[in-house]
């Protein structure tokens, strides 16, 4: 076939087949590029999912009860790792052992694991410090920034404390006594 026989032919075809016409079948034509959403900017929730999403949201904003902006970030880390960690294992659950596409699957998983562990170790420290701050003396909580690590500071002050009484101590061993007359 020549060239412009081919264009011509394509051109012809073209004109059948127009591609969806509801909103419905242009919708679910907008995701036929997607594999799994495991790598996607935006949290992947089917409509059939989102009660059980808003679920697993419910129960772990309870448990964690994030405090402000950064934990807030944190805690959506978190949300996002979990929430996907689930798809991964529904997702592997339907493929067999060699299927190539599971070991993506497990690389994905890897990846995701280490992101929902590191958010909670945050989430955590952060929450730890709040914790601690509350018990520190009110002159140490004035001047100590909020993201400071409060246990850090308090045991190196009690450090301090502590070489500043030794100093005292040996200096004063050295120092004669002298009687007041």
């Amino acid at each position: 076939m020549s060239t412009d026989l081919k264009i011509e032919t394509n051109r012809a075809n073209a004109q059948l087949s127009t591609g969806p016409r509801t909103d419905e079948g242009k919708a679910k034509s907008s995701q036929n590029a997607r594999k799994h959403g495991l790598t996607a900017k935006q949290l992947a929730i089917q409509p059939d999912d989102q009660e059980e999403f808003d679920e697993l949201l419910a129960f772990y904003r309870a448990e964690v009860n994030p405090q402000g902006p950064i934990q807030q970030t944190l805690f959506e880390e978190l949300i996002t790792a979990a929430w996907n960690l689930r798809r991964v294992r529904v997702l592997q659950a339907g493929l067999d052992m060699l299927d190539p596409q599971h070991d993506r699957l497990a690389r994905h998983h890897t990846r995701i694991e280490r992101t929902f562990h590191r958010a909670l170790k945050e989430l955590k420290a952060l929450q730890t410090s709040r914790a601690l701050r509350a018990t520190l003396p009110t002159y140490l909580v004035t001047r100590t920034p909020v993201l400071a690590a409060a246990l850090v500071i308090a045991k190196r002050s009690q450090q301090r404390d502590r070489e500043i009484r030794e100093e005292f101590s040996a200096a004063s061993r050295r120092a004669p006594i002298t009687a007041a007359s």
